[in-house]
């Protein structure tokens, strides 16, 4: 049986309530996690984030809609919830950065993302180019910039000097690579996941480099 723990407080004058925090023995509450995430990438592959209505979502993962509101207060935490777990995924298949060759498995440190982007144009499409998705925007800059600084640690690890914090470094490098996938998109994506990534290191490592007092 599943242990649910309720906690109410109030932490700088907002008040809380925590009820999803289940032990992980829980496999029917996992499964069902599973299915609305698969739904919602699935829907989200298929058309607008902002066409998907909660009652797809429930017939895509044929689940009730009762169940929907006992895992996700709406649709946009089920929607980063699904991203984060893609990303999830796509990291754990994924070696560090190779110092030497700026490469990760024999490919450009942002392959992964722009692989991603494709699989998913439809959705990023509207949310990165759409003036009303700037909440959405800011949450994946946030994240990008969060792994950024995640992956070039190796590099850090072997530089002489960093000429630039390193955390402002990430923030610069999500958004160049934020305007990136902007451009890309609104290009109809002419060229592939793996083009697009080269270029970007093109135009970014020797920065990138030359701030750690390394050589290209």
């Amino acid at each position: 049986m599943a242990s649910y723990v309720i906690f109410r407080g109030d932490v700088k004058g907002y008040s809380y309530l925590v009820d999803r925090c289940i032990k992980l023995t829980d496999r029917r509450y996992l499964r069902t996690e599973k299915l609305l995430v698969e739904a919602m990438l699935k829907l989200i592959a298929r058309k607008p984030f902002q066409d998907v209505l909660i009652e797809d979502i429930v017939n895509e993962a044929d689940i009730a809609r009762k169940t929907f509101y006992a895992h996700y207060k709406n649709k946009e935490q089920l929607l980063w919830h699904s991203l984060e777990t893609h990303f999830q995924m796509i990291e754990a298949e994924t070696n560090t950065l190779n110092p030497d060759t700026l490469l990760m498995d024999n490919k450009p440190l942002t392959y992964p993302i722009f692989k991603h982007v494709e699989a998913y144009c439809v959705f990023y499409r509207n949310m990165l180019t759409q003036a009303d998705a700037s909440a959405f925007v800011f949450q994946f800059w946030d994240y990008l910039a969060q792994k950024s600084y995640e992956k070039h640690k190796p590099l850090r690890d072997v530089a002489p000097f960093m000429s630039v914090p390193p955390e402002l470094m990430a923030e610069m490098l999500a958004g160049a690579l934020l305007g990136s996938l902007r451009w890309w998109l609104k290009t109809d994506m002419d060229d592939s996941a793996e083009q697009m990534a080269y270029r970007f290191s093109q135009i970014i490592a020797p920065g990138v480099m030359q701030s750690m007092g390394l050589d290209l």
